[in-house]
Formats: C-alpha cells, structure tokens, sequence
C-alpha cells in the first residue's frame, strides 16, 4: 500500500513529538483531518508545499518528498555529495543534497537494481522504515 503525504507528515511529526505554535496553512488543507501536522510541518521549514500554495495531502507521496522532508525534520545539513544511483538523473535538483544526506544518515537507501526510485510513490513500508529510523537518530 502507499502512503500520502498527510499521513506521513503527520505520523513523523507524531512520532519525533513536533510542536509549533504557528503553522503555515494551505489553500487546500484548512478542513483536512492533517490540518495541524501539517501546519507544525510548515511552521519548522519541513514542507513550502507546490508553487499553486497547496500541499496536496492526499497525493501520495514519493520518495525524493520523503527524504526532503525527513531530512528538514531532523534539521539534517544536506550533503555535498552525490548520489550514485542508476536513476540519479531522474531526481529533481531541489530534492538531491537531502537523498543524499538521506542515504548518508541510513535514513534511506536504494533498491537491489541499483535505482533509487525518486519519483515512486512510497510505499507504507517504506515510509514506516524510515519514520522509525528518524526517531532512533532524533534520541
């Protein structure tokens, strides 16, 4: 199963106990049931959300917006470093130096075939693996 984006926002801010006490709203999330977590997000620099002011919470979520936004949770520095995966072209430029910092961390990895897979949607698995790996390096 795939997981959107509101709930990974709002089980990763759950799960590292994010609070802010002001959070940027969205054009499209004020009645969401993620309004909060998503506005806490907003609030700690962990999601701008797209150029049409939306965040799109029920989108699912891919996993190059995954390592952005686990990275700025952690207020990881972005890495330097390039990422060395098959598909490297295919990861769009905002999201590269967080991949990195991502794969560095062990936050996240790539698949057996070599790929990261930046534009794939992020399976629940996924997205749980690295939620848990978050709080480990949080502590």
């Amino acid at each position: 199963m795939k997981v959107t984006r509101a709930e990974f926002v709002s089980i990763l801010v759950k799960a590292l106990k994010l609070t802010a006490t002001t959070g940027n709203s969205f054009d499209d999330t004020a009645s969401h049931w993620a309004k909060d977590a998503i506005g806490t997000a907003a609030a700690l620099g962990m999601v701008s959300g797209l150029e049409d002011h939306t965040f799109r919470p029920d989108d699912r979520i891919t996993r190059e917006q995954m390592a952005v936004i686990v990275v700025r949770a952690l207020k990881l520095t972005a890495s330097s470093r390039s990422i060395d995966f098959k598909d490297h072209s295919a990861v769009s430029g905002w999201a590269i130096a967080d991949i990195a910092a991502a794969v560095e961390k062990g936050l996240m990895k790539g698949y057996n075939d070599g790929t990261f897979g930046a534009k794939s949607n992020a399976t629940r698995a996924e997205a749980a693996t690295v939620i848990l790996k978050a709080v480990s390096i949080k502590q």
